[in-house]
């Protein structure tokens, strides 16, 4: 994934803003992304559609912007509501209502690689100071993460080694804070872990992982997959789950969009179809300079699409239960349907909005916001 290494206070603009400071606000961003015309005029079109018109001047109140950037089709795994928490970023003025610039601004950030990134920053840096503070951050995150979650511990090492101590004067430019966002989820799963093992003996309960799983990424999951959480068990004997386990699944879950791409490719050239377990880590091991998957890893794979009997040779359409997030059981007629040839991750994120909610994912889970961890496919 690229990272943009500007800095945003050059496209923030405040309610006493002049026409020529959103135009070279609007000229900033566009210079770093093209946009060609037709785009601008879809734009248009949504805006138009469903702006208000407040004092003479058309804007997107948050009940109007979501219902210009919210997909009209499957929000199973998407729900209409977690949208509104772009409106904040989108309303650089804080006056609770987006212009057609703002609007053109929010449009054209989405279209940058490391958009993921740029919208959370955006959201953790809340005095918009171009920094993010240890306050900062714990409030952030403790005010998305639900009272029932489970607790996150910000006087951890890991937090000290990004932020210093608490009440230090360390504070993250961009750069850092995206450093932060990509390994945050990988600590949320060992805190969680570490507060479930309570007897501290490496092991947990089938339960507690699906727990575990369900606040990080349960939103990339399909209910077939959920619903299977804890069948991991059986993998190993003493019906419980090691942290290895856990962290094996996170890997995988982290690398869906690689995982995919391997079955894909693997399958296509296998004379049947099918691939086995073997196969895929061969054809993983061959295609990267490294390697990319441990047996471990690609045993969870195959249990879960081969629906607990992972040492069967398998078929692309028997992986996109655990590869789709949105993956439902087929009907009688659709069970000898050929697999889509679009990739399920380019289904899944068909919408703009969609993908950009997902470096909060990274740090949130399901709690507030979703998908958008399987970035820009």
């Amino acid at each position: 994934m690229g990272i943009w290494t500007a800095i945003l206070p050059t496209i923030q603009c405040d309610s006493t803003s002049t026409t020529s400071n959103v135009a070279s606000a609007i000229n900033t961003v566009r210079s770093a992304v093209s946009v060609p015309e037709p785009e601008l005029k879809r734009w248009r079109r949504i805006f138009e559609a469903n702006a208000k018109v407040v004092e003479g001047e058309k804007y997107l109140d948050q009940e109007s912007f979501v219902n210009a950037i919210a997909p009209r089709g499957d929000l199973t795994k998407i729900g209409r509501a977690q949208f509104s928490i772009l409106f904040r970023v989108a309303d650089t003025s804080k006056r609770g209502l987006i212009s057609w610039e703002d609007f053109t601004v929010f449009e054209t950030v989405l279209k940058r690689p490391d958009a993921d990134y740029w919208i959370a920053f955006q959201y953790f840096d809340v005095d918009s100071s171009g920094f993010i503070s240890y306050d900062e951050f714990k409030h952030v995150f403790s005010a998305n993460i639900g009272p029932d979650a489970i607790p996150f511990d910000f006087d951890c090492d890991w937090v000290k080694l990004y932020l210093g101590k608490k009440n230090g004067t360390h504070v993250l430019g961009y750069n850092e804070f995206t450093q932060l966002m990509k390994g945050l989820q990988g600590e949320r799963t060992r805190q969680a872990f570490k507060h479930l093992d309570e007897d501290q003996d490496g092991f947990i309960r089938p339960d507690q992982f699906k727990r575990i799983i369900l606040e990080i990424a349960g939103h990339k999951l399909s209910d077939a997959v959920i619903d299977r959480l804890p069948t991991l068990c059986t993998l190993t004997p003493g019906q419980r789950i090691s942290y290895s386990e856990v962290i094996a699944f996170h890997n995988v879950v982290r690398e869906m969009d690689m995982v995919e791409r391997i079955i894909r490719e693997a399958t296509n050239k296998s004379k049947d179809g099918r691939i086995s377990q073997s196969d895929f880590l061969d054809y993983a091991a061959s295609s990267s300079r490294y390697s990319l998957f441990t047996p471990m890893e690609a045993s969870i794979i195959f249990h879960f699409a081969g629906r607990g009997n992972g040492s069967q040779r398998l078929a692309l359409i028997d992986f996109a239960q655990l590869l789709d997030p949105r993956w439902s059981a087929p009907s009688d007629d659709e069970g000898l349907a050929a697999p889509p040839k679009t990739t399920f991750l380019n289904s899944f994120l068909s919408s703009g909005y969609s993908f950009v909610q997902g470096g909060f994912a990274g740090a949130f889970g399901a709690t507030i916001v979703y998908p958008i961890d399987m970035v820009k496919v």
